[in-house]
């Protein structure tokens, strides 16, 4: 990646992800906003880490993989596998985009409702519990992942 493309992903990974939905996580309003934004954040990392022109049509599902795979700690890659319930991309990423909601396989909540307080664990109606703010967190860890990724060009 040329440095000029790269420092400009850093800042915008910095700016974005790392500071503006940073102000969101923090208040205790929209719930289904948080998630959105951790799904457009996850596919945007992922973009960053594909190889193919940030313009290329189709790959929305590829790069959302590609981010937990190479960016989010091992406790998520399961649920990207096709054959996983819930799946991530067509249970969470999919419907939180286009429906503000998710499937039933998945439960979205936060730390301000008190519900639940583990991330990716199951509810009695066998639905994976997520967790904004937690997994809010490990965007920005990707985010920093990445950040460290492209400024040092021998790390991949």
């Amino acid at each position: 990646m040329e440095p000029t493309k790269s420092s400009q992903l850093v800042e915008q990974v910095r700016e974005v992800i790392l500071t503006d939905f940073a102000r969101t996580m923090e208040s205790s309003e929209s719930v289904i906003g948080k998630f959105i934004l951790i799904a457009v954040g996850i596919e945007f990392l992922g973009a960053c880490l594909d190889r193919q022109h940030p313009n290329a049509t189709a790959r929305s599902e590829k790069r959302f993989n590609l981010a937990i795979l190479k960016l989010f700690p091992k406790n998520y890659h399961h649920f990207v596998k096709q054959e996983s319930i819930p799946y991530l991309f067509t249970d969470f990423r999919c419907p939180v985009i286009h429906q503000f909601r998710a499937e039933n396989s998945i439960f979205l909540s936060s730390i301000n409702e008190r519900k639940f307080d583990r991330h990716l664990t199951y509810n009695s109606d066998g639905s994976l519990i997520l967790l904004a703010e937690e997994f809010y967190k490990d965007l920005a860890s990707a985010g920093s992942e990445l950040i460290l990724r492209l400024e040092s060009p021998g790390i991949g």
